[in-house]
């Protein structure tokens, strides 16, 4: 079976299924490095909840979240359109049949030959925030279709806050507007991004209202104005606060305020984590343990695991989100004992810690960990520090799923493989 084959299942299994199985096949080969499992199930069911739940938002996918193969070859043949911010994520989805229709240059900063790159291939839908970038665009794709970026005023809590490096102020806008009056390039809407992972739905609310004042600005100056690109900021998973449920019900009520369907604007966004954080989950093998004792060496105070698998290769998103992180043994043997644990990646960092002080069963070198939540600016960030082998990935897909997008992979043709579980 190849590395890029999807092992078609007549029913869907849980993660850790999925996972028990692919750690079953390795041991039984001898082979003991990191794992991924990628449900596409789970890719297919939050792609067609977000139309159940945002019925006017066209879905761009912010590739640069998760940029596997597998994945945004189920979202193409979904019909999704793409966030891009390279000319490589360009031309990646353009490869994979995409029109250019379908796809933003959302990259406020753009490269001269990524923005030479965008106008050869028709990619006309692209962002900016300053006036250098105006006459960037102006110098070498005068007819672009642009979103004007501007950076709420109202701040809300994020894992990263995209304000500090990109968005104009109200204040700037009128100027930006008159500016690319005067150069005669098209303005068409706004856009903004409330920050990676927020945690307020309430951030969208009052970026929403401050983008119908911006709006009014162009219009102002004479700018037909259709489009809002309300960005991304979704959470990944169901038990987050804001859920994607609470998210809508704000943003779809500000819509119907702010920019109500009788005026014809286009709205549309750019969700990555939403899609892909919970669809992939990883496994790593226990490489080495430290049993840390008291002082009278009776009592078992701390125990550190060293796993196969780090900070420098799925995890690197670990640091932020501390308190997200789920790990729990694979092949859970009977046991009570449980012990405060550090987790340590495989590299020679001391960086490379995935979590202190977490509660974990006794666990022994040889074992294999299930760490949940792998999805979003893993792969994409990861490296081969120290050489280490990054994991091998096994795709999932249910039979009644696959066949009803008609995923055409591998050349065309499904790989209809054994179920393996």
């Amino acid at each position: 079976m190849g590395d890029t084959d999807v092992q078609i299942v007549d029913v869907r299994r849980s993660h850790s299924d999925y996972i028990k199985g692919q750690v079953t096949y390795q041991t039984k080969l001898g082979i003991g490095d990191p794992l991924a499992v990628v449900d596409i199930d789970e890719v297919v069911e939050r792609y067609r909840k977000w139309f159940k739940l945002f019925p006017r938002v066209e879905l761009f996918y912010a590739l640069k979240c998760n940029n596997d193969k597998k994945i945004i070859d189920v979202l193409v043949k979904l019909g999704s359109s793409f966030d891009c911010a390279s000319k490589v994520e360009i031309q990646q989805v353009l490869e994979l049949g995409v029109d250019s229709s379908r796809i933003i240059y959302a990259n406020p900063c753009k490269q001269n030959s990524h923005l030479t790159y965008a106008k050869e291939h028709n990619v006309d839908l692209m962002t900016f925030d300053n006036e250098e970038e105006l006459i960037k665009i102006k110098m070498l794709y005068g007819s672009a279709r642009l979103l004007m970026r501007f950076r709420p005023k109202q701040t809300y809590e994020v894992m990263y806050d995209l304000g500090k490096k990109f968005g104009c102020v109200f204040e700037e806008a009128v100027d930006l507007f008159i500016s690319a009056k005067n150069k005669g390039l098209k303005v068409i809407g706004v856009s903004f991004h409330v920050g990676s992972n927020c945690l307020s739905s309430d951030a969208f609310a009052s970026a929403i209202k401050e983008a119908r004042m911006i709006f009014d600005v162009g219009l102002q100056v004479g700018f037909d104005m259709n489009m809002l690109d309300i960005g991304g900021g979704y959470r990944g998973r169901d038990v987050e606060h804001p859920t994607i449920e609470e998210n809508a019900d704000i943003i779809n009520q500000c819509l119907d305020e702010y920019f109500p369907e009788a005026e014809r604007v286009t709205i549309i966004a750019e969700p990555g984590r939403y899609l892909v954080e919970t669809a992939v989950s990883a496994a790593a093998n226990i490489i080495g343990r430290k049993l840390i004792y008291d002082n009278d060496k009776t009592s078992l105070e701390h125990v550190m695991y060293s796993i196969n698998d780090g900070v420098y290769g799925t995890f690197p998103w670990v640091k932020e989100v501390t308190d997200a992180f789920v790990i729990s043994p694979v092949l859970r043997k009977a046991r009570k004992e449980k012990q405060n644990s550090t987790v340590w990646g495989p590299t020679c960092c001391s960086l490379d810690c995935l979590a202190t002080d977490i509660i974990l069963p006794l666990m022994e070198v040889g074992e294999w960990v299930h760490i949940s939540y792998s999805g979003a600016y893993s792969f994409c960030l990861s490296t081969n520090f120290n050489s280490m082998p990054r994991p091998k990935l096994y795709y999932f897909c249910s039979r009644d799923t696959w066949e009803s997008v008609n995923l055409l992979m591998n050349h065309g043709r499904p790989t209809m493989t054994a179920d393996i579980l």
